[in-house]
């Protein structure tokens, strides 16, 4: 069993992958957490700061590997005639 570590995603990611890491760490879908830090940047958490939070993560946190899907074969297939 791998050891699972936070990344951000090379495969589910709409601006640097931050979020669609979260979710591959925490295992939910990319969406839950995208609307998680919509909702903390307009309520509680003033823009300025949680801007900052994910241009760090963005920056400091590691690319993940191109897929993590076990069951995806990186091969070519030629067809027998």
């Amino acid at each position: 069993m791998t050891e699972k570590t936070l990344h951000r995603s090379k495969t589910n990611k709409i601006l640097g992958g931050v979020c669609g890491g979260i979710a591959e760490y925490l295992g939910i879908p990319a969406w839950v957490v995208r609307l998680v830090w919509i909702i903390l940047t307009i309520v509680p958490v003033p823009l300025v700061i949680s801007l900052l939070v994910y241009i760090l993560m963005w920056a400091f946190v590691p690319e993940g590997p191109d897929s993590l899907d076990p069951n995806v074969i990186d091969a070519e297939f030629k067809v027998k005639e």
